[in-house]
């Protein structure tokens, strides 16, 4: 099962997108940010070291960088759809 790590006010809405546009199961793991800071948390720092999002996971595979996490899942899942010619 991928699970996609968002975080509100975020980038990370291309990667829901592609993920429904695909059909593909996932799970969205979204996170808050701090209310006086506007940062990451905690919790998503222990995914990802910066708190940068989004952030997929595919089994074993962590793939951060809304470009790469696109690369891959039409790669993987895209049947030749969806990339331009």
């Amino acid at each position: 099962m991928i699970t996609l790590y968002t975080l509100a006010q975020s980038r990370s809405h291309r990667s829901v997108w592609l993920l429904e546009e695909l059909g593909i199961p996932y799970q969205l793991q979204q996170f808050e940010r701090d209310p006086i800071t506007r940062l990451a948390p905690q919790t998503l720092k222990a995914i990802h070291p910066l708190g940068k999002v989004p952030v997929l996971q595919d089994g074993e595979l962590l793939l951060a960088e809304s470009g790469a996490i696109t690369e891959y899942l039409l790669d993987q899942y895209g049947q030749d759809r969806l990339r331009p010619i």
